[in-house]
């Protein structure tokens, strides 16, 4: 949908991709539209969403000159993201999810944050508290900093902050220049289904010399809709090996970029370790009468054939809890094992 001729451009355009979240979708525009911060667009991506959630797009642009709808066949969450930066206008970009929802000062403090900012090349972020049916879920907020990403002013506690808090995974919470985006032609990697938002932003960050953070937890972050069945039968699959190892070069090269990598590498192979043993290992052996052993053992190759994402997993395997699962990873750790403890031990 594109704009009228008359149509302002925004500050912000606000991109929210849409699809089966009719239970949520009305709380979600409504804080949107309840924003202190008036000057933005609204981009509601009907991505092929099945239930109510076409027509009540189409009664909010109705219903505010503000808000534009775009349908489109369903393509996943990154295809309707995409499709809101082919249509974006503002000199600023933000995304939220249509299940969740947001503080009315959500935006004025992302734009507030980047004013504050006299040097360019920064990214400002602000932070989530995730929620469920029962109420908000403890989240830990850091104290307000500025993370270098180059030269020696790097802070290794703001590493541990963005990557093990996880505040650089998601696109929500930042505020992106739309200049910088189409500079690089970003778009997010549609044939991923995990660590899109991730490896999106890490190609962002390679025009940004810092990033600003603020412990404003504007954004509320709905953890009990969003369930994730891997790729291949509910099995781990080739996207998620390609998520996987992306997942591992960024966090390896930014920590080098912040020159931070010696100092923090036990705690990212630890990290890598939990991640690999814990995750990635159930998915592969997760219950599935559609993948046999032939296939998952494949898989299993291609998941460690990546040497950054092997040599970090297996050099953490030691600082695991103790379990079964440590014992394997450190003394006997090949697919014949794995395979019979998952089949045999954890069935």
């Amino acid at each position: 949908m594109e704009p009228p001729k008359e149509y302002k451009r925004p500050l912000v355009s606000v991109i929210v991709p849409v699809y089966k979240a009719e239970a949520y979708l009305n709380a979600c525009v409504e804080s949107i539209l309840g924003q202190r911060e008036g000057d933005f667009e609204l981009l509601l991506i009907d991505d092929g969403s099945p239930d109510g959630c076409p027509a009540l797009c189409d009664g909010f642009a109705a219903r505010d000159a503000r808000v534009r709808v775009i349908h489109k066949p369903n393509g996943g969450v990154s295809s309707a993201r995409n499709a809101g930066l082919d249509a974006a206008a503002g000199k600023f970009v933000v995304f939220i999810d249509s299940d969740d929802w947001a503080e009315p000062d959500y935006l004025s403090r992302l734009l507030a944050l980047h004013t504050q900012t006299a040097e360019e090349g920064v990214l400002v972020m602000t932070d989530y508290r995730p929620f469920a049916p029962d109420g908000p879920e403890a989240r830990d907020f850091p104290a307000p900093f500025t993370a270098r990403l180059d030269g020696p002013d790097a802070d290794p506690q703001a590493f541990r902050d963005l990557i093990f808090g996880f505040r650089l995974f998601p696109p929500y919470c930042k505020l992106y220049r739309r200049d910088v985006i189409e500079a690089l032609g970003l778009r997010f990697k549609t044939e991923i289904r995990t660590a899109e938002d991730y490896d999106f932003n890490m190609r962002y960050l390679t025009r940004v010399k810092a990033i600003r953070y603020e412990p404003a937890a504007t954004y509320h972050y709905r953890v009990d809709y969003k369930t994730y069945l891997p790729s291949n039968h509910g099995v781990l699959g080739d996207s998620e090996i390609k998520s996987a190892h992306i997942m591992a070069h960024g966090i390896v090269d930014l920590a080098k970029r912040m020159g931070q990598y010696e100092k923090l590498r036990p705690e990212i192979e630890a990290w890598a370790a939990n991640k690999h043993y814990f995750n990635r290992m159930r998915m592969l052996f997760a219950h599935s009468e559609a993948v046999g052993r032939a296939e998952r053992k494949a898989l299993y190759k291609r998941l460690i054939a990546d040497p950054v994402y092997r040599e970090a997993a297996r050099a953490g395997a030691r600082q695991l809890p103790k379990s079964t699962t440590r014992q394997i990873a450190c003394f006997a750790d090949r697919f014949a094992v794995w395979y019979l403890f998952y089949h045999f031990v954890e069935k």
